[in-house]
């Protein structure tokens, strides 16, 4: 991901231009987003499928459900941003930092959907970006199982870069390492795998992707994401896929 870091008039000009196109000069207290995505999982397997899924965003101070409002989902390139309930204890041009908990899937690997069956259990986490410059953005993410159903704890760091193409659209890089116990990795590669017993705490899993937003307008915009996951270590040495593909495209409206 090496990329020329000069800073010209010309980029700083479509940057703000980006930004400032979901900025509210009389902010309310209370946004919010709707929208549908369509949501495409092991893209590279024969197990893949394709799900329509809503998208729904509240914020009310510092309070957040999902996508708070459009200045939000612009303000920061993110590390593992995720659908969540989310309170952010500090909330800077440069820096942010919030704790948040979700309902997690244990067999499928992702957040709450109401539409999917699974046990689950209840993540708490506790996530950081730093905003280096106006293109590279850092982050750190701590989760914990807190109802003590096999997913344990998880540290992730990130970088990202976001690259604006025009006066209303970008394009961001991001990769990241998760490290974590040998529990986690155990419920996260499945009792069926062979070889679940050998694992233990350490680095497992390394992703990265890319995402694409462009607004429309004010209210409206769209967006494409694909993400690539892929195991490392001893979870890469389990029977079964090592790696996971999955992307959406959706469109949004932020409401004031």
């Amino acid at each position: 991901m090496a990329q020329d870091l000069s800073e010209d008039i010309t980029d700083k000009a479509s940057e703000d231009s980006v930004q400032n196109a979901f900025q509210d000069p009389a902010p309310s207290a209370f946004k919010y987003t709707l929208g549908l995505k369509i949501r495409m999982e092991d893209i590279h397997q024969t197990t893949q499928s394709t799900k329509l899924r809503p998208v729904v965003g509240l914020r009310y101070g510092k309070w957040r459900l999902g996508i708070g409002d459009g200045e939000e989902w612009l303000r920061f390139n993110s590390f593992r941003k995720e659908p969540s309930l989310s309170y952010q204890l500090i909330e800077k041009r440069k820096i942010d930092l919030g704790l948040s908990m979700r309902v997690y899937n244990l067999n499928s690997g992702e957040g709450f959907d109401a539409f999917e069956s699974g046990r689950k259990t209840l993540r708490s986490r506790l996530l950081s970006n730093l905003r280096i410059n106006r293109r590279w953005t850092a982050g750190i993410e701590l989760t914990h199982d807190l109802l003590n159903r096999g997913d344990s704890s998880t540290v992730s760091v990130g970088i990202s870069y976001a690259w604006p193409l025009s006066n209303h659209s970008e394009l961001s890089l991001n990769t990241g390492v998760t490290w974590a116990p040998s529990d986690h990795w155990r419920t996260a590669a499945g009792s069926h795998r062979a070889g679940i017993e050998r694992l233990t705490t350490r680095i497992g899993s390394v992703g990265s992707g890319l995402s694409y937003k462009h607004s429309l307008s004010q209210q409206w915009a769209w967006f494409g994401i694909l993400g690539i996951n892929k195991d490392v270590g001893e979870v890469a040495k389990l029977s079964g896929p090592n790696s996971h593909v999955s992307g959406q495209v959706g469109f949004l409206y932020f409401g004031r």
